[in-house]
């Protein structure tokens, strides 16, 4: 069984050995389940653990890293089922049913739907450390695309085993190089481990962004953050143009809050390329 992740980078990384991948970040394990008697791909599994690193205010895995894992097993899937084309993230739709975890994370991933030009994956999150509980569900749809030189040899079932906790692990913000800020526009610096195989920024890494400036948004308005502050719960992205140049941004429009939940906008730039808006979506932040 082979350890080939489509989603490395391209390219090995000689000038940093610190550098990590997004998903190695979250150390998210995933393997591929035996096709069935007709041939056809029986899903994938996965199980992240939640490491105090990436604990955010509602005492579990931060939502922004949720969401990536989320992105990663999805798009995954959602790659092996239309080999030897590949895919990309086009929406991301998650509701958060449990902010406390106890850890590790485990993931069901099932193909919904596959058509010529997009694959939608259905998504399941428990946490096994508390007894199966329900964490999240969510929807994810990729478009199907070319994916030129790049090699996707593997041997099936695909397994990739967990990575190892880091020696010296920083935050998401630093990992995810966001700059410290408060109000309604947060700024990412595109380091180039943000970028997935095609040069672009990992779709995780959006996904992150748009928590803390749904957060630092929701801050900014008087009553809305709970003893421990603030905590990023459902979620809508919608990936409307890739981001390749960067500086990125983030700019939060806050729609309404009432019983300590805030429903914020958030409309993400690629200030470096004409300013173009890349994703759109709505984050729910909780008080906790």
């Amino acid at each position: 069984m082979s350890t080939v992740r489509p989603d490395a980078p391209a390219e090995p990384d000689v000038d940093n050995e610190r550098r990590r991948h997004v998903s190695d970040y979250f150390r998210l394990e995933r393997w591929e389940l035996p096709s069935d008697d007709a041939g056809q791909p029986a899903g994938v599994r996965g199980r992240a653990p939640v490491d105090d690193h990436t604990r955010g205010p509602g005492g579990g895995l931060r939502t922004g890293g949720l969401l990536t894992n989320l992105d990663s097993l999805g798009g995954f899937t959602s790659g092996l089922a239309v080999l030897p084309q590949w895919i990309v993230t086009t929406s991301l739709l998650a509701t958060v049913s449990e902010l406390r975890h106890v850890g590790p994370l485990g993931f069901r991933v099932d193909v919904v739907r596959r058509g010529r030009s997009s694959v939608v994956t259905a998504i399941d999150v428990v946490d096994e450390g508390a007894g199966a509980r329900h964490v999240a569900a969510a929807t994810l749809t990729c478009a199907v695309l070319d994916p030129g030189s790049m090699a996707l040899a593997f041997e099936r079932p695909v397994v990739v085993p967990m990575p190892p906790p880091q020696s010296d692990p920083v935050g998401p913000e630093a990992f995810f190089s966001i700059e410290p800020g408060a109000g309604p526009v947060t700024r990412l610096l595109l380091d180039d481990r943000l970028r997935n195989p095609w040069g672009i920024l990992h779709g995780g890494a959006v996904a992150m962004l748009a928590d803390e400036a749904a957060c630092r948004a929701a801050c900014a308005v008087p009553g809305t953050t709970g003893p421990n502050g603030v905590a990023a719960a459902d979620a809508v992205l919608h990936y409307l143009r890739p981001v390749k140049v960067g500086p990125v941004e983030a700019r939060c429009t806050v729609l309404g809050t009432a019983a300590g939940r805030t429903v914020v906008r958030v409309a993400i730039h690629d200030v470096g390329s004409d300013d173009r808006m890349t994703n759109l979506g709505t984050m729910t932040v909780l008080a906790v």
